[in-house]
């Protein structure tokens, strides 16, 4: 009869689908405009670190940042404030880290995609004065990757971890700190 009873309480409290326009919706996706054209995914975030030094001294710990991590600079625009690399191709490791420590293409049967894919990156930092007097540094990561394996070529938005902007700004503070 206990049984019975405690059956019941909780068939009770089982609640229905919520019909409430109140719901919490998820975030949509965003279309944004990248290189192949228009892509559905993420629009990118970018993340950012003030620091005491002067632009000038800050934009040089950039640049050496780049060259330690390998990233090819292209973009090189002292007059806009920009430095870094619109479209450059990785596989397998970037900065000396498995390739998935820094980009989500989801997984495959053989594990993420991130490890086996050809990964496109774009990544940007501007550096600027800010109202501290020091300056201000905003660096965005944008990975993409294609799946060589097979016959398709199109490029696919993956997602970043955020550990390389991360990882980026810190190896920024270091620089600076030498």
């Amino acid at each position: 009869m206990r049984r019975a009873c405690l059956l019941l309480l909780l068939c009770g409290c089982a609640s229905a689908p919520s019909t409430s326009t109140d719901a919490v919706t998820a975030p949509q996706p965003v279309i944004y405009q990248g290189k192949n054209g228009t892509i559905l995914g993420d629009a990118p975030n970018s993340s950012s670190a003030d620091f005491t030094e002067s632009p000038a001294t800050v934009w040089t710990a950039v640049k050496k940042v780049y060259a330690d991590l390998q990233v090819p600079v292209t973009i090189d625009n002292a007059a806009a404030h920009q430095v870094g690399n619109k479209n450059f191709i990785k596989s397998r490791t970037l900065a000396g880290q498995s390739m998935t420590e820094f980009v989500d293409c989801g997984s495959g049967m053989t594990g993420p995609n991130a490890s086996s894919w050809r990964i496109y990156i774009s990544t940007i930092t501007v550096v600027q004065p800010n109202n501290k007097g020091g300056t201000n540094v905003q660096t965005v990561f944008v990975p993409t990757g294609e799946d060589i394996s097979g016959t398709s070529s199109d490029r696919i938005p993956c997602g970043t971890t955020g550990r390389f902007e991360a990882l980026f700004l810190a190896k920024v503070k270091a620089a600076l700190a030498q």
